[in-house]
């Protein structure tokens, strides 16, 4: 059941993207003047297709509708010129032939449609088909369209994937007036780091960054992000300590927003990666990792898990819940040799034996968890706000991932395929979360995944919009000497079985991954 809510939630957002994409490319042709075959949702085998656009073609002289068998509702491949039909055949059994659905036959003319609407078998997106794409001289072909026309159609589908975001982002966040919130307060401040130099201290509560108010990990994540290499100024809280805490209060201290301080702190592009043992002792270590010194965790996913403990370690451990995770130390074979002969090897071997401090070198964590509700005008601003930082973050991203920053920020799979996507999607709908946060959440998934397209698009890559650009960019160069076009469909071909090859790659991944 799992799997079928990640392929239904999958298709649902990728599919539209995709579409948009190509509807980017079908309104762009149409103001061009540029012929569209088909415009298809989905990818083929086809399943059914819908015939429009009514139009009577004259047929040249030498034509004979005799020579044929023709009748209502077939579909035939013709040339045209002025207007009018100068071949006619059954088959599609030369290049640059026009299809055709028949709906009258006169003598000398043919009632034909002209547009094919599909949906085909294979969901998670669709295409269209231009006229021409290849070498033709037709005043109505892709090829024969002006420089300006040409790159206006190629590029318009990945427009439509850059300006996705912001409207979906926008609009989500406008309509969701209810918004969670919580304190996001300082657990350890890393020794030398920006942080530690500023002033910080463990119980600090972070009011803002640059005046833009933290109500969340994810705003405090958002704003480093988009500082990297400069200061920023952040409004804090110092907590006094509470002398009289309960048994089971989670508050250590106690806050007066009013009595708020400010630090300027430059966040890292390439925090330290300090070594425990040595550039950092196991105890230490332990204070801001407590998993310093294992391998691996036995987390528990679901409760009908049918993994099983020890009976001692049952009862030491006997209120675990689902999601939480017991450090453990392997001693038997996982993907290898055992544990403890890797150790006669090398002794650290399957330890974390690496503490990461990150741009700013703290810990934190959130309490007091709630939920506020915005007036209209602060609720647009975020909104505002809220659609842009998609960009900005895929910005750094980028810029992280081409300096081959060490930040955390910047940790995680750096691809994901279908699989991976499904069930990240599958696991938003099937979480326990509000109707109003799965909206967010896949809403931003939905955000992330489009700006994706758009820029893996326009990479100078064979099969690609960018690629496509590139060899029109070429042509511009060589003053309108197009690249042979045995060569450019070789090309693109390979392109093509690349691409799908590293699907395939990145599909496998995913897999070894549940």
């Amino acid at each position: 059941m799992q799997i079928l809510v990640s392929i239904i939630t999958l298709s649902l957002i990728i599919t539209p993207l995709v579409v948009l994409h190509e509807l980017g490319h079908y309104l762009t042709a149409k103001y061009f003047k540029v012929r569209v075959l088909e415009f298809g949702l989905g990818f083929p085998p086809k399943i059914f297709s819908i015939w429009t656009q009514e139009i009577v073609y004259n047929l040249d002289t030498h034509v004979q509708i005799n020579s044929h068998e023709l009748e209502k509702d077939q579909i035939i491949y013709v040339e045209l010129s002025e207007n009018k039909i100068t071949y006619i055949s059954e088959k599609n059994n030369l290049k640059n032939l026009i299809p055709l659905k028949i709906v009258d036959i006169f003598e000398d003319r043919l009632k034909v449609k002209t547009m094919n609407w599909s949906i085909n078998l294979i969901p998670f997106g669709g295409f269209v088909k231009l006229f021409g794409e290849e070498k033709n001289s037709s005043k109505d072909s892709l090829s024969s369209s002006s420089y300006l026309g040409r790159f206006i159609i190629i590029f318009s589908g990945s427009f439509i994937n850059f300006l996705l975001p912001l409207i979906m982002m926008f609009c989500v966040s406008i309509f969701i007036v209810e918004k969670n919130a919580s304190d996001i307060i300082v657990q350890q401040v890393m020794p030398n780091s920006p942080a530690d130099n500023a002033g910080l201290r463990s119980g600090d509560k972070i009011i803002s960054i640059n005046n833009q108010k933290i109500f969340s990990v994810a705003d405090l994540q958002n704003e480093i992000s988009q500082n990297l290499g400069k200061k920023s100024d952040w409004e804090i809280v110092r907590g006094v300590p509470n002398l009289f805490q309960k048994p089971g209060e989670s508050n250590q201290f106690y806050y007066d927003d009013k009595l708020s301080e400010n630090y300027e702190i430059l966040a890292r592009w390439d925090p330290p990666v300090n070594k425990v043992g040595k550039d950092i002792s196991l105890e230490k270590a332990r204070t801001l990792n407590s998993y310093a010194g294992t391998i691996n965790f036995f987390e528990i996913t679901n409760s009908t898990s049918k993994t099983t403990i020890s009976e001692e370690d049952a009862k030491k451990y006997s209120n675990l819940s689902i999601g939480e995770k017991l450090p453990i130390v392997l001693n038997s074979e996982s993907n290898g040799i055992p544990l403890d002969e890797a150790r006669k090897i090398n002794s650290e071997a399957g330890v974390i034996d690496e503490i990461r401090e990150g741009s700013i070198g703290i810990l934190i964590g959130s309490q007091n968890s709630r939920i506020y509700r915005e007036g209209f005008s602060e609720n647009l601003r975020d909104s505002v706000k809220q659609s842009f930082s998609i960009y900005k973050l895929s910005y750094f991203s980028i810029v992280g991932i081409v300096n081959r920053s060490s930040n955390p920020i910047f940790d995680g799979p750096k691809a994901l395929g279908p699989i991976a996507l499904g069930q990240i999607s599958g696991n938003v709908v099937a979480s326990e979360e509000t109707i109003e946060n799965k909206i967010f959440i896949l809403i931003t998934l939905a955000s992330s995944i489009s700006l994706s397209l758009a820029i893996i698009n326009l990479l100078p890559f064979p099969a690609l919009d960018g690629g496509r650009l590139a060899f029109l960019f070429i042509e511009i160069f060589r003053r309108g000497k197009k690249v042979p076009e045995s060569i450019e469909s070789y090309i693109h071909g390979l392109g093509f079985i690349i691409l799908i090859l590293l699907i395939i790659f990145i599909s496998f991944r995913d897999i070894s991954r549940l």
